[in-house]
């Protein structure tokens, strides 16, 4: 008798189970409920949106759609989003490449600092951005006005038009290109390096003829994914953008379907298809890029950066650190400022400065308490159902590898991928009108909003999970079912435990991401369901900038706190589940 057959023998006898378990016991009961949830809320949407797109083409209303979508204004807003969206990704880029490539390859200390600072750009939301540069301008112009420039007073904001889009757009997004690019900087070989510097080739030079083509592909991905972010974005343009009549694809969609409601759906549908094309111009890209690889790399990390700034490393230390707090520290304190001004034109000193408007918004203003509520309630309710999700699902695609939920596993990133407003304007489509069979009716309700942040954010939970059980041993599972172990003894026993650290990584992020979402909100919320992120822009469109910093920078404090909490567990995470700790 084999050693293997002898521990079989005299293994303990496990308890048989019912075959009439529950629900959660049986595999192949769960994975058709995945599947099933994988269609109802990722394909139905963007498939029903279709359909009404082509009933708009095919339909009696046609030569009405078409007019709308070829109309001066469809094609200037359409100009706009391309030229915000080139300048910005190509902003994002210059900006994402150079900081990945001195942070990655030379030898700064306190270089996770740096990161988090940078990839906190991209975890503030975009019109928390907007509002606090919106805040720069008026200290600026002040000082203008000491420096001797008399004009200035007369002068509009700078920001609020194409080129102040672009340029937030582009910082906002530039941590896009950032981690890609130092994820593909991190996996380039040192002999590579070394072998170039061993042939005499200065550092500049190896940077750019050796090192910066290996990681080209990357670079091209991330410049694409920030294109079709720039693309998508709503708070920045509709902030900046809308009081100068400066629109874009997103912000025209919002003006026609709050200003004339659920008539002008099929031309909304029309532009939502212009956007919808633009972004897929920017994920075929993307996609090409990647599969486009041409070389492949041992990828053997190298303990130490392989360059040295030398005596100039303190310079570059500051440079960098500099660079990052004046784009994203000085903003958030003009924001701050802003909310403790006691009123507009009075100078703000200790004396004068309050905290009415953070009362204001914290237990005066019924919007915003129902905002904070709403948005807490959806972010942890999101975060919990997609966790339960991600659970099952890592479990039946990297351990059982079911195929089908393989090959449907773009459903999951098509919500994501899509800008925000394609996305809303699939979920109108679908819950305008009441469920099939019923009177219930999820449209101005907060079920819908729910629906579509699941949509949303199923592939941010979905990435710690599946990068967590890919470093699961196997041979647990397999002992487990040979000593007769249940589904439901598997999954509580020994998978859930292992990927703990992992689904509370994704939930974190889903909360971080949802608690202040505005993109998808800004065309579902109804009176009742307001959001932060909604609650922060229409306090200021309603003239209350000060209430908005206030609550601007409350989101701001939520959203360091969770980075901060999520931080603490990093080190028991696998690698790469947090941004800023890549």
């Amino acid at each position: 008798m084999t050693a293997g057959a002898a521990v079989l023998a005299n293994a303990p006898a496990v308890k048989a189970i019912p075959r009439f378990a529950s629900f959660w016991r049986s595999e192949k009961l769960v994975t058709a409920a995945l599947l099933g949830f994988m269609l109802i809320i990722c394909a139905l949407p963007i498939g029903r949106l279709a359909w009404e797109f082509a009933a708009a083409l095919m339909g009696p209303q046609r030569e009405a759609v078409l007019a709308s979508a070829t109309s001066t204004a469809a094609w200037t807003a359409t100009r706009h989003s391309l030229q915000v969206g080139l300048i910005g990704g190509a902003l994002a880029a210059v900006y994402g490449l150079l900081m990945a490539t001195v942070v990655t390859l030379g030898d700064l200390r306190h270089r996770q600092f740096l990161v988090f600072g940078f990839v906190a750009q991209a975890m503030i939301p975009p019109q928390v951005i907007a509002l606090a540069w919106l805040q720069v301008w008026i200290p600026a112009r002040d000082l203008l006005v000491v420096m001797g420039v008399d004009d200035a007073m007369g002068w509009g904001n700078p920001l609020q038009g194409a080129s102040g889009i672009s340029f937030l757009l582009g910082v906002h997004y530039a941590p896009l290109v950032f981690l890609t690019v130092r994820a593909a900087l991190l996996n380039v070989p040192a002999d590579v390096i070394e072998a170039a510097r061993v042939c005499g080739s200065p550092p500049l030079r190896v940077v750019t003829r050796v090192i910066w083509p290996l990681i080209l592909p990357a670079l091209a991905s991330g410049t694409a994914l920030a294109f079709v972010s720039c693309i998508g974005n709503f708070g920045i343009p509709a902030l900046l953008g809308i009081p100068g009549d400066y629109l874009v694809l997103p912000t025209l969609i919002y003006r026609e379907l709050s200003g004339f409601g659920p008539a002008v759906i099929p031309n909304v549908v029309m532009l939502s298809g212009i956007v919808a094309l633009l972004a897929g111009i920017g994920v075929l890209a993307q996609h090409f890029f990647v599969k486009g690889e041409h070389y492949r790399v041992a990828a053997v990390r190298s303990p130490r950066a392989p360059f040295s700034f030398g005596r100039f490393r303190r310079r570059v230390e500051w440079a960098t650190g500099s660079l990052v707090v004046l784009l994203l520290v000085v903003p958030l304190l003009a924001l701050i400022a802003k909310s403790l001004s006691p009123a507009p034109g009075v100078p703000l000193t200790l004396a004068s400065a309050t905290i009415e408007h953070y009362a204001y918004v914290v237990v005066g203003n019924d919007s915003t308490v129902r905002a904070f509520f709403n948005s807490s309630a959806l972010a942890v309710g999101t975060a919990l159902l997609l966790g339960v999700v991600s659970l099952f699902y890592a479990y039946l695609l990297e351990y059982r590898r079911v195929r089908l939920l393989a090959k449907l596993g773009f459903l999951v990133e098509v919500p994501y991928v899509i800008p925000g407003v394609v996305l809303a304007m699939a979920m109108i489509l679908l819950y305008l009108r009441p469920l099939p069979m019923t009177s219930i009716s999820l449209y101005n309700t907060l079920f819908i909003l729910l629906l579509a942040y699941l949509a949303r954010f199923l592939t941010i939970q979905l990435r710690p999970a599946i990068s967590g059980f890919r470093q699961f041993p196997r041979e647990m599972l397999e002992a487990a079912e040979i000593f007769g172990a249940s589904f439901r003894v598997r999954i509580q026993k020994i998978v859930l435990p292992v990927l703990l650290p992992s689904l509370t990584a994704g939930a974190t992020l889903v909360v971080l991401l949802a608690m202040n979402e505005l993109t998808v909100s800004a065309l579902l919320w109804a009176t009742g369901t307001e959001t932060l992120g909604v609650a922060v822009f229409s306090l200021e469109q309603g003239g209350e900038s000060a209430a908005a910093s206030a609550l601007a920078v409350l989101t701001v404090v939520i959203a360091m706190g969770l980075m901060w909490i999520a931080s603490l567990a990093g080190r028991r995470l696998p690698s790469g589940v947090l941004p800023w700790r890549a």
